[in-house]
């Protein structure tokens, strides 16, 4: 009986750790962010980012972040003017962007040259402006080129990164199943912990 108890107590609890194992797996079998670089960005300056490789086949975005030090000050200069009311507050940033391939003899140009247009933002704890989005390979390497046109200060000091990351559809799926798999994880792992106590008790005492 008491090794039948320890059997099914540990069958429960590799029921509960299963799919939160495999989720986490899956979770960081991908770097969902290849690139998180920290810029120089001033007006007439072309910046190339250092070369970053993707490992999934599909769409990835390319971003700038800057430092919260004046979030509606800063999120206005980038086009975000939604419900904030900048009023006097101008254009803070016109530049283009282009996404290169690393290729033999030559790079190939994946995005040539696309003029930023204020559509997409968001962050966690940065203040976030989408440039735009780039089909890529998985295993091809790539850069981000940045011809800045026109910056403000209060952008230019910000501490400007350039982030690159994969769609949303990739991996926010298994955010959810990681807090699914978790709510699973409490019945037959808990039940699996009675079980194993149970039989190490009765072991122990000979009931």
């Amino acid at each position: 009986m008491n090794k039948t108890g320890l059997g099914w107590g540990a069958v429960l609890i590799c029921i509960a750790i299963a799919p939160y194992a495999y989720v986490q797996f899956r979770l960081r079998s991908h770097n969902w962010t290849p690139l998180n670089t920290p810029v120089t960005l001033v007006d007439g300056v072309d910046v190339a980012s250092p070369e970053f490789k993707t490992d999934l086949t599909g769409f990835y975005v390319v971003a700038l972040d800057f430092a919260p030090t004046n979030v509606d000050l800063e999120e206005c200069l980038v086009g975000d003017a939604l419900y904030k009311g900048c009023g006097s507050v101008g254009n803070g940033l016109v530049l283009d962007w282009s996404v290169v391939r690393h290729q033999l003899p030559t790079d190939v140009t994946v995005v040539d040259h696309r003029i930023y247009k204020p559509g997409g933002f968001g962050g966690s704890g940065v203040v976030e402006t989408v440039l735009g989005d780039f089909d890529a390979q998985a295993g091809e390497t790539y850069r981000v080129l940045v011809h800045v046109k026109k910056i403000a200060p209060e952008l230019s000091s910000a501490s400007p990164k350039i982030n690159v990351g994969a769609g949303r559809i990739y991996w926010e799926k298994w955010i959810i199943f990681a807090q699914l798999s978790l709510l699973f994880a409490v019945i037959p792992g808990i039940g699996g912990i009675v079980v194993l106590g149970w039989a190490i008790f009765s072991r122990r005492t000979g009931v």
